[in-house]
C-alpha cells in the first residue's frame, strides 16, 4: 500500500513573516518530527528551517487562498505563520480517514464583522471557519471547494478570506468536521491563566505570534512556548 504523506504548509509574504512562520515550524518538529514543512514565499528569503520551499506566484491578492489545493502532501495542514504546535499531531491527521477537511469555528461567530454575506443569505448557526487553521486532504471535492474559495473571494472585492470560505463551504460536497477549539487557541480567558481542567491548547495561533516592531510586545512573543 502506498504511504500517504502528511505534513503542514505556510504561506508567508515578507522576511519577517518567514521568520515567525519558521518558529512555528521548528515547533512542529519538535512535537512532530517526521512531519514534513513546505513553505511559499518570496524569491530570495532565507528558507532555512523548513524542509521544502515554493515561490508565490506573482499577481496572487491573498496567495494562501489559491495555493492550499497545491500542496505537495496527500495530507495538509495549513498554518498561518502566527502559530506555535504544542503537542503531537497524530490524532488530528487521522480524523482524515473519515474526514476530508476540518477547521476551527471563530470563537466571536455572533459580531457583524463574521456574518458579512457574498452571494448567499446563510443561517448564523452556520458560522466562518478560521481559515489560520485547516486540515485537509486532497480529494476531488475539497480540490474543487478550493477552487470555488478562491473564484468566491476575487468576486467578493473583500480584504478577508473567511466570508468567501464560508460560503465555498456551504455549497461544498466536502465531508467536514469542527476541530476543538484546542486546535486553534485565539484567546486566552483569565481564569485560565490562573487553572483550568479544560483539555490544554494543541496549537496557539495567536496575534502576539505575529512579527512586532515593539520591543515589549516582542519580548512578550519571545516568552510564549
Amino acid at each position: 500500500m502506498t504511504q500517504v504523506s502528511r505534513g503542514i504548509v505556510y504561506v508567508a509574504w515578507g522576511g519577517d513573516h518567514v521568520d515567525v512562520a519558521r518558529r512555528s515550524a521548528a515547533s512542529v518538529k519538535q512535537s512532530n518530527p517526521s512531519l514534513g514543512t513546505t513553505i511559499w514565499c518570496k524569491q530570495g528569503d532565507d528558507t532555512s528551517g523548513f524542509d521544502a520551499a515554493r515561490i508565490v506566484p506573482d499577481g496572487l491578492k491573498r496567495p494562501k487562498v489559491n495555493l492550499l489545493g497545491q500542496s505537495p502532501y496527500d495530507e495538509t495542514l495549513f498554518l498561518d505563520n502566527d502559530t506555535l504546535v504544542r503537542s503531537d499531531l497524530g490524532s488530528l491527521f487521522d480524523l482524515l480517514r473519515k474526514y476530508e477537511i476540518c477547521g476551527a469555528q471563530v470563537i466571536l461567530w455572533h459580531r457583524p464583522r463574521h456574518q458579512k454575506p457574498i452571494a448567499l443569505e446563510l443561517p448564523e448557526t452556520f458560522p466562518e471557519i478560521n481559515t489560520g487553521v485547516l486540515l485537509y486532504r486532497k480529494t476531488p471535492a475539497t480540490l474543487a471547494l478550493f477552487d470555488d474559495w478562491a473564484s468566491s473571494f476575487a468576486a467578493s472585492g473583500m480584504k478577508i478570506d473567511q466570508p468567501s470560505f464560508r460560503e465555498a463551504l456551504w455549497r461544498s460536497d466536502a465531508a467536514f468536521y469542527v476541530l476543538p477549539p484546542q486546535f486553534n487557541k485565539r484567546v486566552f480567558e483569565a481564569s485560565e491563566l490562573i487553572w483550568t481542567d479544560a483539555p490544554k491548547p494543541r496549537i496557539l495561533h495567536l496575534e502576539l505570534l505575529r512579527p512586532q516592531k515593539n520591543r515589549i510586545l516582542r519580548w512578550l512573543s519571545n516568552r510564549i512556548r
